[in-house]
């Protein structure tokens, strides 16, 4: 061995360098992968007022990526129509839900990663107004579930918006006015247009009761829960401002009467433990009254007339009653005396 180290010990020394290296390598490949995967990038917007086909400026914009839960990655002011949002991690098949505010208004769009690299991505958005004047439910289905000192209450409202041309109506006060029983608790009202249920603002119960929501373009899909205490006689009222082509009542026990004039039971669409009424089509502003009664089943336990033991005073006949249907003799003792006056008559013809 001259000058150096021998080469065992430089095959070591390599073999120790390369292995050191791939050690780096595979610590790293996770992170290049997924870098490979999510590079940020600028993405190109543009918003258009669909109402009046002009750029519009939106108050707030954010981007969320769809996983078992939403992760937001974007959330600013943007400036202008068109703009850039910055820096946004992009997988080429995740799912992003954007959300733009525009008057007060939140909007909804879920695009793939991939949609965001084609050049500008366009969002609609629409013209608030407060004027109610062409919206109509087409639907208005109300549950009614009496369970003991509490009558339970769900509505499914369906409310169509086909404005031209096309405009959202909202009012942060109240959007319109549905009647509701007095007394009603527990009051939880939700509407469905974006990706999760978002939470309505409703007011006092009553006749008037204002609901703060925003009725997009197309059908609005809005439900409410609420209890109200049990009695006889219990008034639900039905109506709205708004003008109600449609509407029915699911009412459960089935023993549950529901009255009014302005309903028809309808037994040709039956749902199991339920009764069904269909509603004749109201004005925007009239408001009927529903009268919930306890039916005849609800007035006392039931009794199977093939299982319980008769009383004892009325099995043989016995007391007052027994004097009334035949002087106290039974249908064996008759029997047994017919028996004994045909013995002695033919004792008789035979000695004869």
């Amino acid at each position: 061995m001259k000058n150096g180290t021998s080469a065992p010990h430089r095959r070591r020394f390599a073999a120790g360098i390369l292995l050191t290296a791939l050690l780096a390598l595979a610590a790293a490949a996770p992170v290049l992968g997924q870098s490979s995967e999510a590079q940020p990038q600028d993405v190109e917007f543009e918003i258009i007022n669909a109402t009046s086909g002009e750029p519009a400026q939106v108050d707030r914009m954010t981007i969320d990526y769809v996983t078992a839960r939403r992760n937001n990655l974007v959330d600013f002011t943007p400036s202008g129509s068109p703009f850039v949002a910055k820096g946004v991690p992009l997988k080429d098949g995740g799912v992003y839900i954007i959300t733009v505010w525009y008057q007060d208004v939140p909007y909804w769009w879920s695009k793939r990663g991939r949609e965001f690299v084609d050049g500008p991505v366009t969002l609609h958005v629409f013209d608030t107004v407060s004027s109610l004047e062409g919206i109509s439910f087409s639907g208005l289905n109300l549950v009614i579930r009496h369970q003991e000192s509490l009558v339970r209450l769900e509505y499914m409202l369906q409310i169509d918006n086909n404005l031209n041309p096309q405009v959202t109506v909202y009012d942060e006060r109240a959007t319109f006015q549905l009647a509701l029983p007095d007394g009603a608790t527990a009051i939880k009202a939700t509407y469905t247009r974006g990706p999760d249920p978002t939470e309505v603002v409703v007011g006092s119960p009553g006749l008037k009761t204002g609901l703060s929501v925003p009725l997009t373009p197309g059908r609005n899909t809005i439900r409410l829960e609420m209890v109200v205490p049990w009695k006889d006689g219990l008034e639900i009222p039905v109506g709205s401002d708004i003008p109600v082509t449609a509407w029915s009542v699911l009412a459960s026990p089935e023993w549950l009467e529901v009255a009014s004039t302005d309903i028809e039971e309808n037994e040709s669409e039956k749902v199991s433990g339920f009764r069904r009424f269909v509603g004749f089509p109201l004005d925007a502003g009239e408001t009927i009254d529903l009268r919930l009664q306890s039916g005849e089943k609800a007035a006392g336990p039931e009794e199977d007339l093939f299982t319980t033991d008769a009383p004892a005073d009325s099995v043989a006949g016995t007391g007052d009653d027994a004097g009334r249907k035949g002087g106290g003799l039974s249908l064996p003792l008759i029997f047994l005396g017919v028996m004994i006056i045909l013995f002695i008559v033919a004792a008789i013809r035979r000695r004869s």
